[in-house]
């Protein structure tokens, strides 16, 4: 066990939740406290409350431990308060689910899955809470962000919240996706129950469902301007004027006859111990025009039109290539920038500048479905690529943790 089990659970329980659903929560908190990570654990005890109370349905593996975790002592508090079983317990669908359960506990305890296969679940399977639907995190993006650009990224309607005044100082949230009710939250004010309802929303849905998270920038790899031109000067080496690609030696060829009168044979080295080269010496050809230290030179590209021509054929390089996004440093001026940003348009290319003044950048990544981002992802070794890591639903741990408290 490698996390705190000291902290209070009474500080989790809210001014605006009643005594009936905090004994309740209370009850899970304490009797799973050193299963789970705190945060986890506070997740999964809002989970249970909207299962308990406001008749959430959530998937089958979620309810399966919800139902595992709490069955030490619902039907105890149930009875004390006189509650009735709720009428989407996992209870009466034990039996159609019982094979499920034991091939994936047998899949986990006796063969468990290697590491660069992915056993989950997909997000467009129809038993997912919301087909189709996968979060998609990054750095610096709040909360509501990250649910907005989830369901954008998922091609879904934005998240719909509504409000009920149980008072003049309570109110309650609820967020749906799709229809779907995912959260409850509660405060004194809108703004507050807003806020509660939205970090409620996001603990559960990471408890569910794929995310993709995308990779920070790294600026050790940003590209430079000369870093451009000393690709292309290399990738220009297969142009006629810059071949290095000789024709053989004839066998006429009076240097030729002469060695081999003097006993070297084709494919030996020169000398007597065969030592030397076996290859004629070549002319390394420049670009006409070009002198020394060209492959390093920015200076090949003298105005605008000229850098339009050689960022357009960087970029066609890099929507043939393996690489999901470039980063371009901050040396490059508003003028070329705009050059970029209108070149990927029209070769379908998303380019977007971050930063301000001096600091601007500009980062292009191609343009892909989430499905075809999640597919490529799950094929990936260690499921990431340079872009983006695919992060599995945390309920696909819960058949192992189950077994564990068994």
């Amino acid at each position: 066990m490698g996390f705190d089990t000291l902290w209070d659970i009474n500080s989790y329980k809210s001014i605006y939740e009643s005594s009936e659903h905090w004994k309740f929560r209370e009850a899970f908190l304490i009797a799973n406290k050193k299963k789970y990570p705190r945060d986890r654990l506070v997740a999964l005890s809002n989970i249970f409350i909207n299962v308990e109370f406001m008749e959430c349905k959530y998937p089958k593996p979620t309810m399966d431990l919800i139902e595992n975790l709490s069955k030490d002592f619902v039907d105890d508090l149930r009875n004390m308060l006189n509650l009735k079983v709720p009428k989407n317990s996992m209870t009466d669908s034990n039996a159609a689910g019982a094979k499920y359960n034991e091939n994936a506990e047998t899949s986990t305890t006796n063969n468990p899955p290697p590491n660069n296969e992915m056993r989950y679940l997909t997000p467009y399977d129809t038993n997912c809470i919301i087909p189709g639907f996968i979060l998609k995190t990054s750095q610096g993006v709040s909360v509501c962000g990250i649910l907005e650009q989830s369901c954008s990224f998922s091609g879904i309607a934005k998240p719909e919240i509504k409000y009920e005044h149980l008072s003049s100082s309570h109110v309650r949230s609820k967020l749906y996706i799709q229809k779907q009710l995912i959260a409850v939250g509660d405060s004194n004010t809108e703004k507050m129950a807003h806020r509660n309802v939205l970090n409620i929303a996001y603990d559960i849905l990471k408890e569910m469902c794929f995310t993709i998270k995308v990779k920070e920038i790294d600026k050790q790899s940003q590209i430079t301007l000369s870093d451009m031109v000393n690709d292309l000067a290399i990738d220009s080496t297969i142009d006629s004027t810059t071949t290095t690609e000789y024709n053989k030696i004839s066998h006429n060829n009076v240097g030729n006859m002469i060695l081999k009168n003097m006993g070297w044979k084709e494919g030996h080295g020169l000398g007597k111990n065969n030592q030397g080269i076996t290859s004629p010496i070549e002319i390394i050809r420049l670009k006409k025009r070009g002198g020394l230290g060209i492959a390093n030179s920015e200076t090949n590209i003298t105005n605008l039109k000229e850098f339009k021509t050689q960022i357009k054929k960087y970029l066609m390089r890099f929507l043939d290539g393996p690489k999901k996004r470039l980063s371009f440093s901050s040396e490059f001026t508003k003028e070329e920038r705009i050059i970029i940003h209108s070149i990927c348009t029209n070769i379908g290319l998303k380019a977007k500048s971050y930063g301000s003044q001096a600091n601007r950048q500009l980062v292009i990544v191609k343009i892909q479905t989430s499905q075809e981002i999640f597919y490529e992802l799950k094929n990936c070794s260690n499921f990431e690529n340079d872009c983006y890591i695919l992060i599995p639903p945390l309920h696909e741990s819960n058949y192992e943790q189950c077994s564990m408290n068994l």
